[in-house]
This record gives C-alpha cells, structure tokens and sequence, in this order.
C-alpha cells in the first residue's frame, strides 16, 4: 500500500500500522486508518495528543531590561489552561561590563596604559584608557623684575580640553616670580603649553617659565562588555612610567536583563503567556512578552499542511495511483 501527501510517497506495511515519517515535533507518531469517503478509499491519520504538537512557547522578547538587579532574576510564565503544562525559563544578565568608573587617575602617563578586566566569573570584557593632560606645576626659568605681581597664562588646549590657570607668587622688590601655584590644572593638552607672565615691566626683566604636564586617565569607554560576569571583575591599568602613579577604577555591571532562554516550552497554551520578572531590590522591574510557536506540524507544514485547514485532530490523506 502506498499513500501520496503534497507528491511524496509513503510507505505503510499496513492500513493500521503507524506510519513511517509523519509525525510531530515531539515525536510522537500518528496512528492510521482506512476509510471509505464520497466513494473514495482515503487514509485518515489522527494525532495521538495535539497538545503535544501546539501551543508551546517559542521564544521570549525583552521590552524593557529593566534596572538595578545585582543578580539575575528569576522568570515565571503564566499557566495555561487545564491540561497543559507551564513554560520555564532563565534569565541572562547583569552580565556584562556596562562601564569603567576612574577612582583615580594616576599621573605621569606619556601614553594611554592597558585596561585589564579580570575576574567576576565572566570573560570576553575590554576597555581602552583615554588619557587627560594637566598642567602640574611651573618650573621658573627666569625671575624677572616687576613694581607689582604679574599675571599667569598658559596657552589653551587643543579643541574639547579646559585652559589652565594660575597664581604667581613674588619675593622683595622689585618683585622677583619666585612660583606658580596652579589653581586649575586644565585638561585635554597633548603637547606642554607656553607660559606667559603679562604685562612686561616698563623697566626690568620679564619673568619665564616651563610647564609640566600630569597625565592622568579621564575615561576608560568599554569596548566589550563580556558575558558571564556573575560579579564586578577586577580593572587594572598598566603602570605608569617611573615616578608617576597608576591609575585605579572599578568596572559597572549592566543591571538589567538581556535575554530569557526557554528551558520547558510547555504545551497547551491557547494565548502566549504573560512572562514576569522578579523585582530588583532597588529600580525598575524588566519586562518581556512571549511568542508561541506557528501553529501546525512544524516539521512539515511548509510541504504538506497548515495545522488551521484541520478538522480535529485528523488529516486525510488519498491513495497515490
């Protein structure tokens, strides 16, 4: 005996055996029988469950990550009606490494040192430091002689950093420009910028002096967040060179949810459930939606049938020639 769906042929060694490759995503195989309909031999295959083969979660969406989690929350699915059997699911997240906040900038940098993540349990995380350039001290080149105590101006950065400024300090007279005390240390200088002591003694020397720059670390922007991380990992800066200090930061886990992975899809759900997170101890609580699975025999349903042109549980399937 051979039966024909949508062309392909399928061999059953009987009219009640099971037949050989329809059958549902669960696996379970449909039973078959012969009929006699409208004069014609037909064969009728009936699923053993539909359940088994409908109404399952397929996948969950994150609408809103939600804020504040220190770990990951739990997820719950609502049940479906009786006879079905409840979806389950893990979360993902915190996780990842969302920021690196600098706690200390550390000085003496001529280049931006490495950013190392360490630790936490996760992997993968990256940073890459963003060094800020401060004028540190003046060293006086040249007194000079002045009736009153001159002005101190540094050139200016280039473009985004701040300008820095100044107060001079004298000894006897005519006035000699003993020190600089720097007030504002400015930022964003790549080069050592020109020291001016203004105005210029009508009878005297004018005053001269260099500039030294303290490079710090402003920033460390996160390349990779990682995965896994379970804690904060470690952030550690390369050294800076000799005499100056390393800089020190702590990484910022992500704290809302990533992803939902379905553990248990269920089965028997005639609407998609609702799908609610546990509450962070301080924040927002995240939120998602779930989407069941297409209806119809997954496997085959591109080939053979859509499960919504089915009467019941059954299909009819007509002799080949």
């Amino acid at each position: 005996m051979r039966v024909s769906i949508g062309g392909h042929d399928l061999p059953f060694t009987s009219a009640s055996a099971k037949p050989v490759f329809v059958s549902d995503i669960s696996g379970a195989e449909w039973t078959v029988a012969a009929e006699v309909r409208a004069g014609a031999v037909v064969l009728v295959l009936t699923a053993p469950d539909q359940t088994e083969n409908a109404g399952f979660v397929e996948t969950v969406t994150i609408t809103n990550p939600g804020n504040g989690y220190t770990a990951t929350p739990t997820v719950t699915f609502s049940a479906p009606p009786a006879g079905g059997t409840p979806a389950t699911g893990t979360a993902a997240g915190p996780g990842s490494v969302a920021s690196v906040t600098i706690t200390e900038a550390g000085s003496g940098y001529t280049a931006a040192p490495t950013v190392t993540l360490s630790g936490g349990g996760g992997s993968s995380g990256a940073a890459i430091a963003v060094l800020q350039s401060g004028v540190a001290t003046v060293m006086i080149t040249t007194e000079g002689a002045y009736s009153s105590v001159p002005t101190v101006t540094f050139a200016a950065p280039p473009s985004g950093g701040a300008t820095a400024t100044g107060t001079v300090h004298t000894l006897g007279l005519p006035r000699r420009v003993s020190g600089v005390t720097i007030t504002n240390a400015g930022s964003g200088y790549t080069s050592v910028p020109t020291v001016t002591f203004s105005p210029a003694p009508a009878d005297g020397t004018t005053a001269a002096g260099t500039a030294v720059l303290q490079s710090g670390v402003a920033s460390a922007p996160v390349t990779n967040g990682g995965s896994g991380y379970t804690a904060a990992p470690t952030v550690t800066f390369g050294a800076a060179p000799g005499g100056g200090t390393t800089a020190t930061g702590t990484a910022v886990l992500q704290t809302g949810v990533t992803s939902v992975t379905v553990t248990n899809r269920g089965s028997g759900y005639e609407l998609a459930p609702t799908v609610t997170f546990s509450a962070p101890a301080s924040g927002t609580r995240a939120t998602a939606t779930a989407k069941l699975a297409e209806t119809g025999n997954n496997q085959y349903q591109n080939l053979y049938w859509a499960r919504q042109t089915l009467a019941g549980k059954q299909l009819l399937v007509r002799l080949a020639e």
